[in-house]
């Protein structure tokens, strides 16, 4: 037996050595591409392992006794000035804000500023007092337009309810361009009888409601007069099941109509290319020697609540319909199930604050309303089909 054993061993031997029969081992760099491509996904894995752990741990790189402004102090302008409880709050404001690049927080008065790096005032780190702490946002957080995620699960405030919900609103990312902001959610009526002949909250982001107050309104005049700002607000009517959807928007305008600081003419002769002003320019007394001073005319901001409920009448009972609202600048469409209903125009653009967001006040609808979504940017109708099929979730 052992010596079959060994002739054995040697006729495989020499099967190897003449090659017959035989496939020799590939050379390893003939798969060069194979092992490219396994080198590339390593690399991916590595990549996201890093990004996740900065991502997961941003907080830590909070500096103390630092704070964050622009090189030149004087002229700098902080991106936005709120009052937040915590530092952490503080750092939540500049990572949901696209243009915030680092945040200073005083931990005496609670003021949270952020600050914008820009070339013509270059944000700098500086050692300060003990209740100064800063927090610059590292690269792997800048959020852009173009590398946010489409997975709309992320986007979704409240999963459902019939209670009360207040959500904080600086979870919310401001929009990427003024006024380009869109909200979708299911709303599901039972009986618009509750709370019959008063305005009834569905949602609405802005204005703080004290715990414990009901919004009691008959009168439109008078819910606007105590809760200014809406981005956006939705309620029934009082007395039909009739929606109305709200917005603050800010309006640049010019002072009141048929009243002018000044109510002089420009007249301009193109021969000798010399300009004057009057306030008789079809008189023969008209004062040529009142040169223009070249000003522009004075305007104001207002600040108005639009509202638009045309279209919006009729709500079907039992039934769940989905409602989106597109914001895109002074332009808004309103979709019911995937479906333009009504296409608004506003006097003014809508502003973005960092308020809470109320759903379900006590003077309500008898109803329930699932994944309440914001998204920071006007949505596609794909994008809105997807969110249609997306299936409600307990909050």
């Amino acid at each position: 037996m052992a010596t079959n054993n060994v002739k054995t061993l040697n006729t495989t031997n020499t099967n190897n050595k003449t090659g017959n029969n035989v496939k020799e081992p590939d050379n390893i760099f003939s798969h060069v591409y194979i092992i490219l491509g396994l080198f590339i996904i390593a690399i991916s894995f590595i990549g996201y392992a890093i990004y996740s752990y900065i991502n997961a741990n941003s907080n830590s790189l909070i500096k103390s006794n630092s704070s964050y402004y622009g090189s030149d102090i004087f002229t700098y302008e902080p991106l936005f000035k709120e009052n937040v409880n915590t530092i952490d709050d503080c750092v939540t404001i500049c990572k949901n804000d696209i243009n915030c690049d680092g945040i200073t927080y005083n931990s005496d008065s609670n003021l949270c500023t952020g600050t914008k790096d820009n070339e013509n005032n270059k944000a700098i780190l500086r050692t300060e007092n003990q209740n100064l702490s800063a927090w610059v946002k590292p690269p792997s957080l800048k959020i852009r337009q173009s590398e946010m995620s489409k997975d709309f699960t992320k986007s979704i405030l409240v999963g459902y309810t019939t209670k009360n919900i207040v959500i904080d609103g600086i979870k919310l990312i401001v929009p990427f361009q003024i006024g380009y902001f869109s909200y979708s959610f299911n709303l599901t009526i039972y009986d618009f009888n509750k709370n019959y002949g008063s305005w009834r909250h569905i949602f609405h982001k802005g204005t703080d409601i004290p715990s414990g107050t009901s919004l009691t309104y008959q009168s439109w005049e008078n819910l606007i007069i105590d809760y200014p700002n809406q981005i956006i607000g939705v309620w029934v009517a009082p007395f039909t099941n009739n929606l109305r959807i709200a917005v603050t928007t800010n309006t640049m305008e010019n002072t009141r109509y048929g009243q002018y600081d000044n109510a002089f003419t420009q007249i301009c002769d193109n021969s000798t290319n010399t300009c004057f002003i009057t306030d008789m320019p079809n008189s023969k007394w008209k004062d040529k020697s009142m040169k223009t001073d070249d000003t522009t005319p004075k305007f104001k901001l207002g600040i108005y609540v639009e509202y638009f409920d045309l279209d919006l009448q009729n709500i079907p009972l039992n039934t769940e319909i989905n409602i989106t609202v597109n914001f895109r600048g002074k332009n808004v469409d309103t979709l019911f199930n995937g479906k333009i209903r009504k296409t608004f125009n506003l006097n003014g653009i809508p502003i973005f604050d960092r308020k809470n967001l109320y759903v379900f006040n006590d003077k309500t609808i008898n109803g329930e309303i699932n994944n309440l979504l914001y998204y920071p940017n006007t949505l596609t109708k794909p994008e809105i089909n997807q969110i249609i099929s997306l299936k409600k979730t307990e909050s």
